[in-house]
């Protein structure tokens, strides 16, 4: 397979991680040798002297992985801000190369690669003297399609929407969105929602996962193990191959 793809959410704390996280292991559980990576975290907690990525610990949590956080995590700061304030403050030096080559040894040794972002797609990631780089500029790079977390709250068109018209402003290609904390029954709103950011945009919804109860990470492998479709594997993946195929005529 050797697919990859970036993903985003439409605000900070919208649940990329958990997505992320569950994308993996519900592939892994599938046959599928995926893996997570997260290039930059901020927020990371001092343990003993030593930051953990609270992300890469969630990824762990949910399935097994042989890696460790330095490989799933190239950078990690201490600082719970935009990233490029919390490199700043680090006085870090941070080289997109060598997320590059990290993404390409993951992509090598396995058969999709899930990448997270750090926070929403106008996020800037380094603001140097002679440049100011953006996570649209990250995605640019790596060459990724995108995949964008969204929740059925009141003012999900609005920031679905302009999610999208941002990326399509940047030119980075969309497979569709991931419906986070959608219950079963949803509410009129809720169902309009969803109905509405498809219409508009002409993106697919190729997920909606459910809320989950305490304790998170058994609830969610749960549901990962009882085969519970809340994911549209096929149609994620003709949309992955999509992208492929218009990648390789370019």
């Amino acid at each position: 397979m050797k697919k990859s793809l970036f993903i985003t959410g439409t605000d900070t704390g919208i649940g990329k991680t958990f997505v992320t996280g569950y994308l993996a292991a519900l592939l892994r559980n599938n046959g599928i040798n995926a893996v997570p990576y997260k290039p930059i975290q901020s927020g990371g907690i001092n343990t003993n002297g030593k930051l953990l990525s609270e992300d890469v610990a969630f990824y762990q949590s949910l399935t097994s992985l042989p890696y460790s956080q330095e490989e799933l995590c190239t950078y990690c700061l201490e600082d719970a801000v935009s990233p490029h304030l919390a490199i700043k403050k680090a006085n870090k030096n941070v080289e997109i190369a060598a997320i590059k080559k990290q993404l390409t040894k993951l992509q090598a040794e396995n058969d999709f690669v899930l990448v997270e972002g750090a926070g929403g797609l106008a996020v800037p990631l380094l603001d140097e003297q002679e440049r100011l780089y953006m996570t649209t500029d990250l995605i640019r790079d790596l060459q990724l399609p995108l995949l964008i977390v969204t929740e059925p709250h009141l003012g999900m068109i609005n920031h679905t929407l302009m999610t999208v018209a941002y990326a399509q402003l940047k030119e980075i290609p969309i497979i569709g969105f991931i419906v986070n904390n959608m219950p079963r029954t949803p509410t009129r709103m809720q169902q309009d929602n969803i109905e509405m950011i498809e219409k508009i945009s002409g993106f697919p919804i190729l997920g909606m996962i459910p809320p989950m109860k305490e304790p998170i990470v058994a609830n969610t492998n749960k549901m990962i193990e009882s085969e519970d479709e809340v994911i549209n594997l096929p149609l994620l993946f003709e949309k992955i191959e999509i992208f492929s195929l218009k990648k390789e005529e370019v």
